[in-house]
């Protein structure tokens, strides 16, 4: 009788830290992000790759890629820049900039990524991915993608 006690608190305890380590763990990417503002930036989580130029974000929801353009689902390309995209940035932290205009009338946020210091919009242009698509006057971007489109290669991200 005096172990089934003891055992039972054994397995009361352990399920505890189970719960207490997935909190902590989920809390890293659940955490509130900051709002996004116009001409801001901030950190945030990819959860998912929705197609070559939309991801969602962890606490942020659709994030419309800002400068781009690539294929639609059932065109040519759509699963190669979808891949891309998520080969990239899926289930990466990401730093995305935001212009003038941060939402869409979809209500998706606009945003360019930036992961590991490498400019995700022009990597994707440069590889005949995605082509240069601006809607001012969120043109924030426009020199570094339109370089890309003239086949000069992406370089680190440098904020002017």
């Amino acid at each position: 009788m005096d172990k089934e006690p003891k055992s039972h608190a054994r397995l009361i305890f352990g399920a505890i830290l189970f719960v207490a380590a997935a909190a902590v763990i989920l809390a890293d990417v659940s955490c509130p992000q900051p709002r996004p503002e116009p001409g801001g930036s901030g950190e945030y989580y990819v959860e998912r790759v929705v197609d070559g130029d939309t991801f969602v974000c962890a606490g942020l929801g659709k994030v419309r890629l800002l400068g781009i353009d690539t294929p639609e689902l059932g065109e040519k390309g759509f699963e190669e820049a979808k891949n891309r995209l998520a080969q990239f940035a899926g289930g990466r932290w990401v730093t995305l900039y935001f212009d003038e205009v941060v939402f869409d009338k979809y209500g998706r946020v606009l945003g360019y990524p930036v992961v590991d210091g490498v400019e995700v919009c022009p990597l994707l242009v440069y590889e005949g991915l995605a082509a240069p698509y601006f809607i001012p006057p969120n043109e924030r971007f426009r020199d570094r993608i339109e370089a890309a489109a003239r086949g000069e290669e992406p370089a680190g991200f440098v904020l002017d």
